[in-house]
């Protein structure tokens, strides 16, 4: 197994291995310290099965399901994330974290490219550890004592973009249900600290973070999109270019990452499964 961090500020590619085989113990351990010390890794030229990016995104921890989309019928882990030529709108299209609006959200993203325009579709990773570690120490201070009203309301909750367009777009065709829970809110703060790692990180997001507790959301939404601007500079981010085959793993605590949509009248064609984290602190 060989890494190479040629990809940019963050992120590593990892090389010999074949993910449709069983891994050892001491791989999976390679591996997580890859992520960890790197944000996330990416793995190509992988023959990967719904069943066998199930097996693997195993090997981390317990899967989640996602509340908002149908999985693949193979595999209730797996959801398919296909935008059609004639569509406008695509799934992650604006900085964030996943699905940071659950009580526990993922600790991990596993993406699986199984068709990709031929240019364009690009995503951007962020740093949201050194981004927040630049910061001054006194403005660290003031945001450390703040907790976020984390929401999938404006998202997927009624009037929110996706449930706007689901039924003109392919999206929505494996797209809606949880109603109720697309309005729930959650308090996290928006500085966490990482489980394992120890370090800080930036984490209210403008899709998933209505407001500071405490704050009104209009006060709220100048020091969110301050934070959004400051940790998407371009010392922070990579941009990562898919392949067919290609599997990307990445950490949902101290990572944002976007979506890019930049391939109007192509399809783009992945396999996403997230993995159980515990309550942000």
């Amino acid at each position: 197994m060989q890494v190479s961090t040629h990809l940019g500020p963050i992120g590593a590619e990892v090389t010999g291995i074949d993910l449709s085989k069983s891994l050892t113990d001491a791989d999976v351990q390679k591996l997580r310290d890859i992520w960890l010390a790197h944000g996330f890794i990416a793995i190509r030229d992988q023959d990967v099965s719904p069943a066998s990016q199930a097996a693997f995104g195993a090997y981390f921890g317990a899967l989640d399901i996602y509340p908002f989309m149908q999985a693949v019928p193979e595999n209730e882990h797996v959801i398919p994330i296909i935008k059609e030529p004639e569509a406008a709108l695509n799934f992650g299209g604006d900085w964030h974290t996943d699905t940071s609006y659950k009580v526990c959200p993922p600790q991990a993203t596993i993406l699986y490219a199984v068709s990709v325009p031929p240019q364009g579709g690009d995503t951007l990773f962020a740093d949201a550890t050194r981004a927040y570690e630049d910061l001054s120490p006194d403005f660290r201070s003031v945001l450390e004592g703040l907790n976020g009203v984390y929401t999938p309301k404006m998202v997927h909750g009624e009037g929110g973009g996706y449930r706007a367009v689901s039924a003109q777009s392919q999206l929505g065709k494996a797209y809606g249900g949880n109603e109720e829970f697309a309005e729930s809110e959650v308090i996290h703060p928006i500085i966490r600290t990482h489980p394992e790692t120890g370090r800080k990180s930036i984490y209210c997001s403008r899709p998933h973070t209505h407001r500071i507790e405490g704050w009104r959301r209009e006060e709220s939404k100048s020091l969110i999109a301050y934070l959004t601007e400051h940790l998407t500079q371009s010392q922070y981010v990579t941009r990562f270019k898919w392949q067919p085959g290609t599997l990307v793993m990445w950490d949902n605590r101290c990572l944002f990452h976007n979506a890019l949509n930049d391939y109007q009248g192509f399809r783009r064609h992945m396999h996403r499964v997230i993995v159980k984290g515990d309550r942000p602190k």
